[in-house]
């Protein structure tokens, strides 16, 4: 059951699963989520020193190699991020399981529990990725689980950044177009430069 099966091992999460259990599982997805973000904030940050030594490289052999580093850094970043994701999803369940299992009573009281036990796993746990129970009160909650449907989940497709613009980017760096923070976006959000005069 991909998250499920993952966080919960074989057990079945609506009935093994302590509420104090799924807290400290929910404070262990929350720092390393806080981690990962620290890391791509670092890696960030390396792309804007690389274009900044980038200024002063004095050969095209050493603009090549500083290109491939950034295009490794950025990699190295879109890989983190593309795990923070993930981790959101798993955060966003474990979250959304918490809340069930503390309004357990009020749903076992309308004869709902016994209908969440009896889902199929995929649909639950694409529910409950999809919900965010945190912002609703009790009766939303209580609704929100009666009515509930599953969702088709989104994955982004990931781009391969280009050399070439990471070379254009650095030629703007060293003619003066760009500072290296504007390069160092322009790399990380696949954006292609373009000089000043011909926007």
């Amino acid at each position: 059951m991909g998250i499920f099966s993952k966080l919960f091992g074989s057990k079945d999460p609506i009935d093994s699963m302590k509420t104090e259990e799924l807290r400290v599982m929910e404070i262990k997805l929350n720092r390393k989520i806080e981690d990962l973000q620290a890391e791509v904030r670092a890696t960030e940050s390396e792309v804007a020193k690389l274009f900044e030594k980038a200024k002063a490289a004095k050969s095209k052999s050493e603009e090549l190699t500083l290109a491939r580093r950034i295009k490794t850094v950025s990699q190295r970043k879109e890989m983190k991020i593309a795990a923070q994701a993930k981790l959101d999803k798993e955060l966003r369940a474990v979250s959304n399981m918490l809340i069930l299992k503390e309004h357990q009573a009020d749903l076992q009281a309308t004869g709902v529990w016994d209908k969440v036990k009896k889902l199929e796993p995929e649909k639950l746990e694409n529910w409950l990725v999809n919900q965010n129970l945190e912002a609703q009160d009790r009766d939303e909650i209580v609704s929100s689980i009666i009515d509930m449907t599953s969702t088709a989940m989104l994955t982004g497709v990931e781009q391969e950044d280009d050399l070439d613009d990471i070379l254009s980017a650095i030629h703007a760096v060293k003619e003066g177009d760009l500072d290296p923070e504007e390069a160092e976006e322009v790399v990380n959000e696949n954006k292609e430069y373009r000089p000043r005069d011909l926007e």
